[in-house]
This record gives structure tokens, C-alpha cells and sequence, in this order.
């Protein structure tokens, strides 16, 4: 596949489905909806009923264009899995999606959780003093979303663009015709990107992990287990989109060069290229950006090195029951592979929550993505290579109770001495915190006076 077509589909999916809403691929329970939909599909063989068709506008109908049970078939000969029952699956207008996403960033982020993320991303400066996470999230996630899969109710939905065509439809198909994938070209990898979920939520216990232990989780560890899940689904959609015949599945597809690939994205982003959603990626900070491409593309890429590890998918289906813990173990795929190295993240079991003014808000580990984020946001050059040796870290933000300034703690650790000294070095100059180094450990620090930063230092 050409480097041009590849960087369409991952824009396809990268910015037109939700990262958030597709981490929890498992089936709660069948629901009575399954016996409706399969007497409005006569399954195994035949399409959807044309009625159906006539029903449904704009994307709908290119979706139902495509049988979604030869669709099936396919994926299950790509992924070497087998349906254990049908997944239905229905339509979104614009409305419709703006509400399903407001109900489940209700449930995934409520207000003291979003508190807590605006105010790391503040005190690290990766956004605005007065950005806002949650009501950012709704606004973008409504403009990119084309698909989702929905563990709850077990089936997933396509957004009928129709619901508003506009000038911004328009130029999507344009550019789709120019880079040579069709319209049934898209709707088809989404479909089967969205499948791919739903086949392994019947196959997986997910759903009991990620609803119980994430709520623990730290940024890092979500975005980890994020990767393989969404990774898992873009190989297969990249390996659907190269033709091959299904039978020889994953032979020749390999996901390498994530970053060079999310690069890429990040430049066409700054031009007027009217792709899917570019203008409201474009416009997100940088965080969000990164969080966006990273389960996608780095997610790839690791799914793609178990893959050919085995020369099959018993490596990839055996990470599900041992899924990646960094961020690290995503982006240097061998500390998976062959150490699954676990971080050495720092004791803050004395630090304390309360000092003089100073409030506790939020603790949280970013792991080597959020070095990297921060580092570049900042103007360091070699981004990657300085939060590379990473092995671990604890940020700890507080707010003044008076005058509400927030100030932070962030503790590093890493692997050599000679990983701290660089980390130091590319922070010198025209860095906005303070970076203080002790062996393999840097302490970076913002908002305290040096008293304040004194007493905390005693309690490391």
C-alpha cells in the first residue's frame, strides 16, 4: 500500500473514530434486539434487506452497500476468530451522536475526574488557563466520530453524514476521490475496524477489566491497554485494505514508523487540506493530538511486531490476558516482547496532600507519552529521544486555596544515569519549570516558593 492511501486510512480512523468509547470491547449479555435484527437479516448469504436501504440516507447507504455479513466472514478469516453470534448494528444522525457521547462522557469523566484532568493539562501548560476537558471532549469527539462500537448494548453504530451535508462532506468525498479510496472504501474500513471490536468482546473478557480496574488506572496504563485494543483493529483494517486474499492475513502487512506516520498527520493538519475533521484536529492542542494518533498508529505497530513474532496471532490474542502497563512497553515494543518491564513508578505515600496553602487536586503517571508530549510542546527539538530510558514517574498537582494558581510535583525516574543527564540537558534552556537532578531521578517543579519545594523534597 502506498504511503499516501495508508496515511488516509489512519486519518479515517484516527480522526474520525472516538479513542475513548472503544476500550471496552465484551459482551455484558445478549439482548433482545439480536432476535429482531436477525429476522431483518437473513443471515448466513444474503445483504441487508433493500427496504432497509430506502429507509436510510448519505453514509447509511453506502454502509448497507457493503454486506456487513461478508464483511464478517472476512474478518474472521483475517483474524483467525470466529463469531460466536451476530453483531447488529444501527445508525446515528448528528443529534443522536451528540447525545450518546454527552451520556457517556457523563459516566466516563463526571465533574471531579474532569477537574482533575484540566488541571494537569493546565499546570503542565499544554493547554489554556481557562480550557475546559470535558466540554472539549463533546465538542471534538461529535466532529470525528464516524463509527462506534458499543460494549453495553453489543452492537455498534455508523453516523449517517447525510443527517447535515454540508460544504465539509463535500470536500471529504473530494478528497477521498483524489487519493483514490471511495466512499465504499471508507465505510467499509470503518465497518470493519468496528467489527473487529466486536468480535473480540466475544472472545475477551475486557469489559470486567477495563470497568473495575481502570478506574485506578493511571493516564499511562489507559493508553496502554487503549493501544493494543485499537491497534488490534487498525492492523486488521490496514491488512483489509491491502487486498490480499484473507487467507493469508497479516503475512505481509507490517505497521512500522508510527511516529514518522503520526509526523506526517500532524503536518497536513497545519494546511487547508480538507480531509475528515482536520479543521477541529488542527485546532486541538497538542495533547489531544498525540492522544488522539497514539491507540491508533504506536497501537499498530505493536499489534504488528506480536503478529509476526509468531508468524500468527497467538501473541497478540495472548496479550489480552497480559495487556501492556506503559506507554513505554507501546513505543519500544521489545520491552513487551522480551522483558515485559515493568516502571519504577516513585513513592509518594509521603508527600503530602496538604502543605500550608497548597491543596491537593490530582495525582497521575504519564508515562514516556506524556515526557514526550511535554517536551515538544515546549520547543525541545529531540522530543523522543530524551524521554526515551524513561522508568517511571508520579505528578502531583496542587491548587492555592486563595488565589486558585495551581503548582505541581512531577518526579522522573530513569533507567541510566546518563538518560537523567540528557533529560537535563535538552530542559536548560527556554523550559518553563524547574528540572533538578538526583542520580536517576529528576524532580520537575512549578508554582511553589523554594521553601515549599524545600519541606516536599524532604519527603521523597
Amino acid at each position: 500500500m502506498s504511503m499516501k492511501r495508508l496515511l488516509i486510512l489512519g486519518l479515517t480512523l484516527a480522526l474520525l473514530s472516538s479513542a475513548q468509547a472503544l476500550v471496552e470491547p465484551e459482551v455484558d449479555g445478549w439482548q433482545d434486539m439480536v432476535k429482531a435484527a436477525r429476522q431483518a437479516c437473513q443471515i448466513p448469504g444474503t445483504d441487508l434487506l433493500p427496504e432497509a436501504l430506502d429507509e436510510l440516507g448519505g453514509l447509511a447507504s453506502d454502509a448497507m452497500s457493503a454486506p456487513l455479513e461478508s464483511l464478517m466472514s472476512e474478518l474472521e478469516e483475517r483474524r483467525g476468530l470466529k463469531f460466536q453470534y451476530f453483531t447488529p448494528w444501527h445508525v446515528k444522525d448528528r443529534k443522536e451522536l451528540r447525545e450518546y457521547l454527552a451520556e457517556q462522557l457523563d459516566k466516563e469523566m463526571p465533574p471531579e475526574k474532569a477537574e482533575q484532568a484540566t488541571a494537569v493539562l493546565r499546570a503542565l501548560r499544554l493547554v489554556p488557563n481557562d480550557f475546559e476537558v470535558r466540554s472539549f471532549l463533546e465538542k471534538l469527539l461529535t466532529s470525528q466520530v464516524a463509527g462506534v462500537y458499543d460494549p453495553v448494548v453489543d452492537q455498534f453504530f455508523l453516523v449517517d453524514m447525510a443527517s447535515e451535508v454540508g460544504v465539509r462532506d463535500r470536500l471529504v468525498k473530494l478528497a477521498m476521490k483524489r487519493a483514490g479510496l471511495s466512499m465504499a472504501d471508507q465505510i467499509s474500513v470503518v465497518t470493519i475496524h468496528e467489527l473487529d471490536h466486536a468480535l473480540g468482546g466475544q472472545h475477551f473478557p475486557l469489559k470486567e477489566l477495563f470497568s473495575e480496574a481502570s478506574r485506578d488506572w493511571s493516564t499511562d496504563q489507559t493508553m496502554a491497554a487503549q493501544a493494543l485494543v485499537e491497534g488490534d483493529a487498525t492492523f486488521v483494517m490496514i491488512d483489509h485494505q491491502n487486498k490480499l486474499p484473507a487467507s493469508r492475513a497479516g503475512e505481509s502487512t507490517y505497521v512500522q514508523g508510527a511516529d514518522m506516520m503520526a509526523k506526517m498527520v500532524t503536518m497536513m493538519a497545519a494546511f487547508p487540506i480538507p480531509l475528515p475533521g482536520m479543521g477541529d484536529f488542527s485546532e486541538a492542542p497538542l495533547y489531544f493530538q498525540k492522544s488522539l494518533m497514539f491507540p491508533y498508529f504506536n497501537g499498530a505497530e505493536l499489534v504488528s511486531s506480536l503478529r509476526h513474532q509468531t508468524y500468527n496471532w497467538a501473541a497478540v490474542n495472548a496479550a489480552y490476558g497480559m495487556l501492556p502497563t506503559s506507554t513505554e512497553q507501546v513505543l519500544h515494543p521489545e520491552t513487551y516482547l522480551y522483558a515485559n518491564r515493568q516502571p519504577t513508578i516513585p513513592d509518594f505515600s509521603k508527600v503530602p496532600k496538604t502543605l500550608g496553602p497548597w491543596k491537593w487536586v490530582a495525582d497521575d503517571t504519564g508515562g514516556e507519552f506524556l515526557v514526550r508530549v511535554v517536551l515538544e510542546q515546549h520547543g525541545v527539538r529531540d522530543f523522543a529521544s530524551a524521554a526515551e530510558g524513561w522508568d517511571g514517574d508520579k505528578i502531583r498537582v496542587y491548587r492555592h486555596r486563595s488565589d486558585g494558581k495551581l503548582a505541581f510535583l512531577w518526579v522522573l525516574n530513569w533507567d541510566t544515569e546518563a538518560d537523567a543527564k540528557e533529560f537535563q540537558a535538552v530542559t536548560a534552556s527556554n523550559f518553563p519549570f524547574k528540572v533538578e537532578r538526583d542520580g536517576t531521578r529528576t524532580i520537575l517543579w512549578s508554582g511553589f516558593e523554594p521553601s515549599t519545594m524545600q519541606t516536599l523534597r524532604k519527603t521523597l
